[in-house]
């Protein structure tokens, strides 16, 4: 059988190499290969870093986290019944992702990892330890933490020792050991504009960078025989469902997908794993029996569009071994112009991770679903079919001009756990890229106790108010791709705010229960020196109320900077202002327009010192304490 190591790898171009690097950087740089994040497909490192430990007899899957991490706590006593295979399949209950400074630009910083618990102990979980799956990145997190506290390695060395130069990998490491290497892939914001690197601090699920040849090897250890890194008991483990559950998350331990449709038809199983950080983004596809690993990178992008390349690649492997993979598009449905009697009670309100929505059935002709986060209430409508689901239709339903969408979702309504859920079959059709579908649970139905009128009060009070990072470090990736947040309540969902359910003036939380459910929030408010802050207490994040900015006037020539104090002013909206700045190290200056779109960054490369004001803008300046940054006009 012949072997395909397949590498793909789009933008690369060289970075300027730092003064010092390590003896095996050194030898990297020589071998020409492009290097970039490979982001949640770290994550495959951290579960095979913790199957070796399995195969040692050093750690118990089913064995309680605990037993590993005795300083692990949580203000939740169900994190006593976490497993370590909980953590791998991402069935633990945890939030999601604690994300602090876990993103930042050209930088490095230790918190993000090192101060994983502590955070935690402050924390909840969103459900019973295994009960479903949603993707959950504390959860490698913490088993990189397990790593190291069960082998006696810092996670970076141990990566090193035990993974890459078994393999011979000489580009694949953290950012511990791979800092600002000269093969590193160029990066850009918005797709065009020319950025500092881009590194991820949460190494055990997104930290690690490597090369697509490097990738593919790395694959190319998980096919039968291959003993160098796992025994084929572990590996066999890794690739096997943790659930078999309809539109429910179904992963291995670490991978994304065990299991596929159209490869499963063909004979072929296919394990895969996808990642992405701001502006790098990577896939590894492996069919093990075959022989077949397939890495793509990209700057630019996302980790879905390298996995319709990767799968591509795997079809054509596959055919040179006599094996045809069919891709069929799914059929148009038969509609029918009234809904049943049984569906009409599931009207009223639903929410997910990112908002909140309300499902009615017109007339009781069709359903139609309307986002009342969206703030200009998008409505989509669905047609019921003779299959008992509804399938989204572009156009108006009510005038007779709609057909069916190209990209095809069908919703079914579905119970668990005492909750009323929407759940979705998806097929988006990209074109010459392919086709991708997915199941899933979209929305859960609303069972959200009344606020008090004093708690409904003061949250309404802040409806359409935007809070802005204040606390996060002057490289953080936030700043640049999501500066603020806006609480919004809803007179048609009384009891929200945003996503989350009001528990008084000045507490909210999230009351999502559903599989696939990820990184979902609690907030707290408090008023600090007259202004306004909103902590979200499991982000490792604090925003600061628009309301406490100060303009930027004339009389401002520099602003002082104070760690985790982030300085934001406003603009006036006069026209052709510029300024130019004096920066020091260990700061930043971002700029915005009206609408929160970045226009300038200190991070910009080639971009120099002179800034455009955006009327009706906003300014940031973020440093270390001590510093200063100037201004002149």
């Amino acid at each position: 059988m012949k072997k395909h190591t397949i590498a793909a790898l789009l933008a690369a171009v060289l970075l300027t190499v730092p003064a010092a690097l390590p003896a095996h950087a050194q030898e990297a740089a020589e071998t020409g290969d492009t290097f970039s994040c490979i982001g949640s497909v770290s994550k495959m490192f951290t579960t095979t870093a913790v199957m070796q430990l399995v195969d040692e007899g050093k750690v118990d899957l089913d064995a309680p986290v605990t037993d590993y991490l005795p300083s692990f706590r949580m203000a939740d006593p169900r994190y006593k019944d976490i497993t370590v295979r909980m953590l791998a399949d991402h069935t633990s209950g945890l939030l999601g992702t604690t994300a602090g400074d876990f993103m930042l630009f050209d930088d490095r910083a230790a918190r993000p990892h090192d101060g994983l618990l502590e955070e935690l102990a402050t924390q909840r979980l969103k459900a019973d330890p295994g009960d479903f799956a949603a993707y959950c990145n504390d959860g490698f997190e913490l088993l990189a933490i397990l790593v190291e506290e069960v082998s006696g390695e810092s996670f970076t060395d141990y990566v090193r020792h035990h993974i890459s130069d078994p393999l011979g990998l000489v580009q694949t490491g953290t950012p511990w050991d791979t800092f600002r290497s000269s093969s590193q892939v160029e990066t850009f914001l918005s797709g065009r504009i020319p950025f500092a690197t881009d590194y991820c601090m949460d190494i055990g699920s997104g930290g690690i960078s490597s090369t697509a040849p490097e990738l593919c090897r790395f694959g190319s250890a998980f096919f039968p025989g291959d003993t160098t890194l796992l025994s084929e008991k572990s590996k066999k483990a890794m690739a096997t469902r943790s659930l078999e559950a309809p539109y429910e998350d179904c992963y291995g331990l670490g991978w994304d997908i065990v299991s596929h449709d159209d490869y499963d038809a063909a004979g072929v199983q296919i394990v895969a794993k996808g990642g992405d950080i701001i502006a790098q983004h990577a896939t590894l596809v492996v069919a093990p029996e075959q022989e077949i690993s397939v890495s793509v990178l990209s700057s630019g992008g996302s980790s879905l569009y390298d996995e319709l390349m990767a799968l591509s690649l795997v079809d054509i492997a596959l055919a040179e071994q006599g094996i045809t993979v069919e891709h069929p598009e799914p059929a148009p449905m038969e509609t029918l112009d009234s809904v049943p009697e049984q569906y009409l009670g599931y009207a009223g309100v639903y929410f997910n991770a990112e908002g909140v929505c309300t499902v009615a059935f017109p007339e009781g002709r069709y359903m139609e679903i309307t986002s009342l986060t969206d703030t200009r209430r998008k409505v989509t409508q669905y047609l019921y079919t003779t299959e008992d689901s509804f399938v989204e239709m572009d156009g108006n339903i009510a005038t007779g001009k709609a057909v069916q969408a190209k990209d095809q979702t069908c919703l079914h309504f579905g119970q668990r756990g005492g909750h009323d859920y929407l759940l979705a079959d998806s097929y988006m059709d990209l074109g010459r890229m392919g086709g991708y579908r997915s199941q899933s649970y979209m929305l859960q139905r609303a069972d959200v106790p009344a606020a008090s009128a004093e708690a409904q009060a003061a949250w309404d009070a802040r409806d359409g108010k935007k809070y802005y990072l204040y606390s996060a470090k002057y490289s953080n990736c936030y700043y640049a791709e999501r500066p603020a947040m806006t609480i919004q309540t809803y007179p048609e969902a009384p009891g929200f705010a945003g996503a989350m359910s009001i528990v008084d003036a000045d507490h909210a939380r999230s009351m999502l229960a559903m599989p696939g459910g990820r990184d979902i929030l609690d907030v707290t408010m408090y008023r600090e020196d007259g202004a306004e802050f909103c902590d979200m207490t499991n982000n490792a994040m604090t925003c600061i109320s628009e309301d406490a900015m100060e303009p930027l006037g004339e009389d401002v020539t520099e602003v002082a900077l104070h760690t985790g104090r982030a300085a934001w002013y406003t603009i006036s909206d006069t026209p052709g202002q510029t300024l130019t700045l004096d920066i020091p190290d260990e700061a930043a200056v971002y700029v915005y327009d009206a609408y929160d779109r970045m226009t300038y960054s200190s991070y910009m490369l080639g971009y120099g010192s002179t800034v455009p004001l955006p009327s009706g803008g906003k300014i940031v300046f973020v440093g270390e304490d001590g510093g200063t940054v100037k201004i002149t006009r």
